[in-house]
């Protein structure tokens, strides 16, 4: 039963966000957000790998709100970083791999995420904490500082997520 005002205010949550991505407060948008909720709530129970377990995703929303200003940040520098590197002719694509300390899969994921939204890098395959990463100007190739460019920012906030969840 804990789990219902969860629910509820994850739908609210989600339905302002489809409100302000629609960029109207109409009833019908209203309902098309709750809608989609819904339906976001169905996809993920068929997709859940184990249906008895219970996921805990907590995260204080001033460390989200962190993580997020930090990715809007990292997405305008690597963008001028790109343009830069397309104007020069300096683009290399290469696969690099690098990995990851946290353990929890859902924030893999988010970083997997924060890396495909920055400019120049789309994280390909992310399996047990490895993460190949399709980059269109290398600066490196050595583990390590790949993973110095790439993730150690977004881990550093996360990490400490994990150990306090």
């Amino acid at each position: 039963m804990k789990t219902f005002p969860k629910r509820e205010m994850l739908t609210i949550f989600l339905t302002l966000i489809w409100c302000i991505l629609n960029e109207n407060f109409n009833i019908a948008t209203i309902l098309s957000g709750v809608f989609v909720s819904f339906v976001t709530f169905y996809i993920l129970k068929l997709i859940q790998p184990e249906s008895g377990k219970t996921y805990s995703y907590n995260i204080s929303i001033l460390k989200l709100f962190i993580f997020m200003l930090f990715v809007f940040k990292d997405i305008y520098l690597s963008a001028f970083k790109a343009i830069k590197h397309i104007l020069k002719n300096e683009i290399n694509p290469q696969f690099v791999a690098t990995s990851t300390k946290i353990k929890k899969p859902w924030l893999q994921a988010l970083i997997g995420n924060a890396i495909t939204l920055t400019p120049g890098t789309t994280t390909v395959h992310m399996a047990d904490g490895n993460y190949t990463i399709l980059w269109l100007y290398p600066l490196t190739i050595r583990q390590k500082d790949i993973k110095k460019h790439l993730i150690t920012g977004f881990e550093k906030l996360l990490i400490e997520e994990e150990e306090n969840a």
